[in-house]
């Protein structure tokens, strides 16, 4: 079991044999402590209302002031009975008008076959999930890295979350299919603002040994030093295949289709006919660690199971997780919410060339990271040497 009390330049806070607790923050300002912009160096760091998670987003009867709850986080809402009298009580105790408000319709049907899979999968990993939480809980309480949060605290709102430049560079991204592709640009710090504007569907090189500011469609980016990044759309990777590069980690967070997805239209989803596409045999060294961000669908992880990766000669390994807390170390969900879980989970897979048989680290079969996630949504945590080891 490892610990260490200097959140400032560490990344990892707890380490023990479940997993890591992280400083998503920290992980970031990592890559920021000395930054090229124009003739001068900076550091930068992250605003802390972006990790101002302050208390879960559904408040339980028994979170309101009970210590033993904290020390959980997991009451039982709708797979068991273990707090249900507790529940019943609340309910009856609730003033009548905020009743009539809440009302909702009792549910008389069974669980159709993707919920009784999701139902069984969570059965499955609540008590490791449970384990590790507590673990976490009591070595953070006692080197002090969660707070309690007074009552007051005010959540962070929309207007500080629509600050930035935002999805803009995403958002052209789509355009991109109706441009041609063209060759690598090679970037740093003396680069002309007005050649760093055409950076679409092309391989981007930052030729810098140091991170560097740039300015791209009116709107300053930070580079890290010595990386590469193709702005395309999904149907158009060549660049990014032609640029000859072959990687030993290959991350993928897709854009699931789900049900909220089609009614939000926050975003495009990729279908599974898109994902079969993405160039991956071409982009993976021998042995490359494949790792993909799963919603908690079992017909997702089906898919990405015995679908997905055997399409792309990767070998699944291991399933990992992420739980999501509050800066008092509390879940963001109850565990046992039937809607949304406190947890996403990690597949990791082995990509196989048959060519060579390099030699490859053993992964443990499940982890657990855990961390007080960014505000704004969908940001996963670092999955690099820094953080996670």
């Amino acid at each position: 079991m490892k610990m260490t009390f200097n959140p400032s330049v560490m990344a990892t806070l707890v380490e023990n044999n479940w997993g890591w607790f992280l400083n998503q923050k920290v992980a970031i300002e990592n890559y920021c402590e000395s930054v090229s912009d124009g003739d001068s160096r900076r550091s930068y760091s992250c605003k802390e209302e972006l990790f101002a998670m302050s208390r879960p987003h559904i408040i339980t009867q028994h979170h309101r002031g009970t210590p033993a709850a904290l020390q959980t986080g997991l009451e039982t809402v709708a797979m068991g009975t273990s707090g249900s009298h507790d529940m019943e009580k609340a309910k009856e105790e609730e003033p009548k008008d905020r009743k009539s408000r809440k009302r909702k319709r009792k549910r008389t049907s069974d669980l159709n076959t993707g919920e009784a899979a999701a139902m069984e999968y969570h059965k499955q990993v609540r008590t490791k999930l449970v384990q590790a939480h507590t673990a976490f809980l009591s070595l953070g309480r006692a080197s002090g890295l969660f707070q309690e949060i007074p009552a007051d605290v005010v959540p962070v709102g929309k207007p500080f979350l629509d600050w930035g430049p935002g999805n803009s560079l995403a958002d052209l991204c789509g355009l991109a299919r109706l441009m041609e592709d063209k060759r690598p640009l090679a970037v740093s710090q003396g680069t002309p603002s007005e050649e760093s504007r055409d950076i679409f569907n092309r391989l981007v090189l930052v030729d810098s040994d140091q991170p560097i500011v740039k300015c791209l469609l009116g709107s300053r980016y930070l580079l890290p030093p010595r990386s590469s990044f193709l702005l395309s759309d999904v149907t158009r990777m060549e660049p990014l295949v032609q640029g000859g590069l072959k990687y030993h980690l290959i991350v993928l967070d897709p854009p699931w289709e789900n049900k909220s997805v089609k009614r939000g239209k926050k975003y495009e989803s990729l279908s599974p006919w898109q994902l079969f596409q993405l160039p991956i045999p071409s982009l993976a060294a021998p042995g490359c660690l494949v790792v993909t961000w799963v919603t908690n669908r079992q017909q997702h992880m089906r898919f990405v199971r015995e679908s997905l990766y055997p399409h792309w000669s990767v070998e699944p390994v291991a399933e990992w997780h992420w739980l999501k807390v509050t800066r008092a170390g509390e879940p963001v969900f109850p565990m046992d919410s039937p809607h949304k879980k406190p947890y996403e989970t990690i597949m990791l897979g082995r990509f196989k060339d048959q060519s060579e048989d390099p030699m490859e680290m053993s992964l443990p079969r499940h982890k657990v990271i855990c961390s007080v996630p960014c505000v704004i949504h969908s940001r996963k945590p670092q999955l690099d040497g820094q953080s996670v080891s």
